[in-house]
């Protein structure tokens, strides 16, 4: 329900909940992300699911509720743990950060040429398909948009021999800066 439950992995509710992949379809048509979770037993209602947990553990792999951080609906699977949460969630319902995502990304171009309602479908369904990294910080419970800029605010505030590796790094170009940008946040959970 917070994330001192999720540091301390102690859960205050043990519910039983049957976690289902959600369909390419499904999340064309409705947007949000890859994961929903059900009550087997009827004794948590969705909308409880939906808005008040705040993560789901299936025993193995932690899933991060989005909406509870603007980023579409439903669930994303923790890919690194530790301090900071990575995960790739939907497209931000922010509006600031939604139009800065739009502009990272290289369809908005050709999908803002498109017009009318069928346009509109398509930009939608895109849209609806992409996943964007976060990190959430569990000592705040604030969100970082995981990008070049977001690493080295975060590396500025956490460790500055870090954020100086990492621009050295950086500048070299050997390796892909998505993957670089990973390789940072295992070391800043490492620490």
């Amino acid at each position: 329900m917070n994330t001192n439950e999720i540091k301390q992995k102690k859960p205050s509710n043990n519910a039983f909940l049957k976690l289902e992949k959600r369909t390419l379809g499904e999340i064309k048509m409705s947007g949000g992300n890859d994961y929903r979770l059900t009550s087997l037993d009827k004794s948590i209602s969705r909308k409880e699911i939906k808005k008040n947990i705040l993560a789901y553990s299936s025993g193995d792999t932690l899933y991060i509720n989005c909406f509870k951080y603007k980023a579409q609906q439903w669930y994303s699977p923790v890919l690194n743990n530790g301090r900071f949460l990575l995960f790739l969630g939907g497209i931000s319902q922010d509006e600031n950060l939604f139009n800065y995502q739009i502009q990272e990304t290289e369809t908005s171009m050709f999908w803002s040429k498109l017009g009318g309602a069928i346009g509109s479908g398509i930009q939608a369904a895109k849209l609806a398909q992409l996943r964007f990294p976060y990190l959430l910080d569990t000592t705040n419970n604030k969100i970082i948009y995981l990008n070049d800029f977001g690493l080295e605010e975060l590396l500025s505030e956490h460790n500055l021999e870090l954020l100086k590796l990492y621009r050295g790094k950086k500048s070299q170009n050997r390796d892909p800066i998505n993957e670089l940008i990973l390789k940072y946040v295992y070391k800043l959970n490492n620490l």
